[in-house]
């Protein structure tokens, strides 16, 4: 009944399967595999914990989010702590698009209003996904979105399944367009903040210590003062802050810095990655991150020929276990 309901109202066949996969008592799903333990919600999607065992053998919790799922509903802060990014993941300038002869609006929800950013006011990060399969180490999220959602055009279904298995966390996306001549624009990405030495009240309150490689990301995009990309290439030249590339690099000398007079905080810019033939993707890591103090290193492995490298810089201590943590995504 509740599928049919939702698909009346515009929704998700799969509205009536979620109700039947168990959460945990904090409202969460979990799947596990050897040495890797992941919670997610349903909101957004979002992946909630990632419990993994330090050189100690102690369980520790390296990625950002809250306790309780229930927290991801009201928190007035970032809403795409850990969850995935749609329809369009990045920033479209002037909230709009032209397309085959017709200008598309979309949602007006960043920089004052004047951009579309990861998806719009009403993007994947902020809604309910739907749970169409939970197995012991795989789950997989779906949305079934309208055409108009957000000002896109096209109707499409889009699937996000995580999968573990030994020490390891795969992400896949899938998307079936509607049957229709209308194009489908979709750009998806997933949002994780790390901290590697984990999330505990003991632990660390920054990721300073870490190190920090992007072997292929000898240029990035040049971005405006707002933040928006201008379509131009910038070297990231040795020894610079934005040098990854020529080795390992801590980064907390980096994470605050003068740049032609102005301090910069953090990190929020986007890293081209250039591969040569073949790209060898699951034997060549585009990035890897390293903490000497749990003796825990991260490595990504991905198809895609970009990656954004974001710090959380905003102290939160009201339900957020951490105030500072990096993100990365393709």
């Amino acid at each position: 009944m509740a599928t049919v309901r939702s698909m009346i109202s515009g929704g998700s066949p799969f509205a009536g399967v979620t109700a039947l996969w168990p959460t945990d008592e904090h409202g969460k799903y979990v799947i596990e595999a050897e040495g890797i333990r992941i919670a997610f919600t349903n909101h957004g999607g979002a992946v909630a914990n990632l419990w993994i065992n330090d050189t100690n053998g102690r369980e520790v919790d390296i990625v950002l989010g809250f306790d309780y799922a229930k927290d991801y509903l009201d928190y007035p802060g970032n809403t795409y702590i850990g969850g995935a990014v749609g329809r369009y993941a990045g920033v479209i300038s002037g909230a709009g698009f032209h397309l085959d002869g017709i200008t598309y609006n979309t949602s007006p929800n960043g920089h004052g209003g004047t951009t579309t950013f990861d998806g719009g006011g009403k993007g994947w990060g902020k809604t309910s996904l739907d749970i169409a399969s939970h197995t012991k180490n795989s789950i997989t999220f779906v949305i079934f979105e309208r055409a108009g959602s957000n000002g896109f055009p096209g109707t499409a279904g889009s699937s996000l399944t995580h999968t573990v298995m030994k020490n390891e966390w795969r992400i896949s996306y899938g998307v079936t367009p509607s049957r229709t001549s209308v194009p489908v624009p979709i750009n998806l990405s997933n949002q994780v903040f790390w901290n590697l030495d984990g999330f505990m009240a003991d632990g660390p309150k920054t990721i300073a210590n870490h190190t920090l490689h992007l072997p292929y990301s000898g240029l990035r995009i040049d971005a405006d003062e707002a933040g928006i990309p201008t379509g131009d290439l910038k070297g990231n030249r040795p020894d610079s802050r934005y040098d990854f590339w020529s080795g390992p690099r801590i980064i907390g000398p980096s994470l605050s810095t003068k740049t032609g007079g102005d301090k910069v905080d953090g990190y929020d810019d986007t890293f081209l990655i250039s591969r040569p033939q073949p790209w060898n993707k699951d034997s060549h890591p585009v990035a890897s991150l390293a903490s000497a103090q749990s003796g825990i290193k991260m490595e990504m492995y991905t198809d895609q020929e970009a990656l954004h490298l974001l710090t959380w810089n905003e102290p939160d201590g009201r339900r957020l276990r951490l105030t500072n943590a990096l993100r990365i995504t393709d």
